[in-house]
Formats: C-alpha cells, structure tokens, sequence
C-alpha cells in the first residue's frame, strides 16, 4: 500500500532533512555522539557554574550602559549648543564605547 509523499523502496529520497543521517550513517553518528554531548555539556556547566564570570559580566553592562547614558546627555548639550560641533563628535565617543561594550557583556551573558 503506497502511502502519499513517502519515497518507494529502492529509490532514494533526492532531499534530505538537514540533520537526519543515512542508515549507513547512523551507526557512525550514534558511536560519535555521546562521547562530543558530554564533552559540550561539562564545557557548558563549567561556566555556568562561574558566578564571577557571571558578576563581572553584569558590572561591564552596567558600565556600559553608563556611558551611553553620559553619550547622550553631551548629545543633548551639543544640541542646546550649536556653537560648537565638536560635542557631536565628543558626545559619540563614549556613546559608540558604551554600545559596543553592552554588546560583548550581552554576548559573553547569553553565552555562559
């Protein structure tokens, strides 16, 4: 009985799902696979376990948000003040610093 959208035997599926072996792969993906999940999960727990890891990230977030904080306000003075362009460039450094900081600490957080 030949059931819709499944391939007949003999004749091999020309699409593969991304993540599903071969029959002649499994028994090597099987063999393989315990032994790399371990590895990945000790590696994992290591550093969730690191609650200093965890602290200094969080204080580079704050620090970083601080300074986009301090971007800003120099942003909204050289917009009171349009004498002196400058502040633009002044007000982006630690801006810019700030967001890219925030950025590595978020990283580095969701990455623990």
């Amino acid at each position: 009985m030949d059931v819709p959208g499944t391939p007949r035997p003999g004749i091999e599926f020309p699409i593969r799902l991304v993540g599903i072996p071969r029959p002649r792969e499994a028994s090597l993906a099987q063999r393989m696979r315990p032994e790399s999940q371990s590895h990945t999960q000790h590696v994992s727990d290591q550093h969730r376990t690191d609650p200093e890891l965890r602290e200094r990230t969080v204080s580079s977030m704050v620090s970083a948000s601080l300074l986009a904080v301090l971007g800003t306000l120099i942003f909204a003075w050289a917009l009171r003040a349009p004498d002196y362009p400058w502040l633009f460039f002044v007000g982006a450094l630690p801006w810019i610093a700030g967001v890219i900081m925030f950025a590595r600490a978020l990283w580095r957080y969701t990455h623990l």
